[in-house]
């Protein structure tokens, strides 16, 4: 009993003060523009998001990138659709993760996911039982530090030798908005049906007004929003517009 209220009362506490931001000025506003029928998919509170209902099955390519330790996500599709999914992360430890986890349809590359193809330096984070680095140096990451290889969207579509992707799954720590706002993602922008992504505004070094720019230009390229965590205002789901009106089904 009290776990269960402690549970509501946190998620309370965790969309007022997502309002609180907002009111302030210091979240951006991200709206729901289109609505359709959908399903959560992965670990409620975190590593997960809402899909809609009707675009996967066995035959669909899903490309999972930044695993963390978590891949409870793409684990969900596979369980449920019977799809192929493509996971990339650079992290020493989301590798070994993957691989000692082994999971059936998931094919992992040691790569990372950015704007260019390039190698740079990957920050890992300070503490030492937290997972996420980021090829941003911030407050938290990069007493540690790696060299990784990046691909961008064009090379990971001929690495996987795929035309096209039906959903994307990005979490990227603060990289998402280089990948967005690069060429090879907007020339394949046509050919992504989902877009999963988890943005992260709250970094000093990125802040709200790169997300809402990010937004805008995904809206461009012709993707709505169709859900939130409206208790984090981070992870967000984006159907591209040619297939809520079936022209490219």
């Amino acid at each position: 009993m009290f776990g269960t209220l402690h549970k509501i009362a946190l998620s309370w506490f965790r969309k007022i003060r997502i309002i609180y931001r907002h009111i302030i000025g210091v979240e951006p506003k991200v709206y729901v523009t289109h609505k359709v029928s959908q399903h959560y998919h992965g670990n409620s509170g975190y590593g997960g998001w809402s899909i809609p209902d009707g675009i996967l099955n066995s035959e669909s390519i899903v490309v999972d990138i930044g695993l963390g330790e978590d891949i409870s996500f793409s684990e969900s599709l596979i369980a449920t659709y019977g799809c192929q999914v493509y996971g990339f992360d650079p992290t020493p430890r989301s590798i070994k993760y993957v691989r000692d986890r082994s999971p059936k349809k998931f094919h992992l590359y040691a790569l990372g996911v950015a704007g260019t193809n390039r190698i740079t330096t990957f920050f890992l984070p300070n503490i030492s039982n937290h997972i996420s680095g980021s090829i941003i140096k911030s407050n938290h990451v990069g007493n540690s530090q790696v060299n990784v290889e990046l691909i961008d969207l064009t090379s990971l579509l001929e690495l996987i030798n795929k035309p096209g992707i039906d959903l994307l799954k990005i979490d990227i720590e603060g990289a998402e908005y280089e990948l967005l706002e690069s060429s090879a993602f907007k020339d394949n922008a046509h050919s992504i049906k989902i877009l999963c992504i988890e943005f992260h505004h709250r970094w000093k070094e990125i802040g709200p007004q790169a997300t809402l720019a990010a937004v805008a230009s995904l809206r461009k390229m012709g993707f709505e929003c169709i859900w939130q965590a409206n208790e984090t205002n981070e992870e967000f789901t984006f159907l591209n517009t040619s297939y809520i009106d079936g022209s490219n089904a």
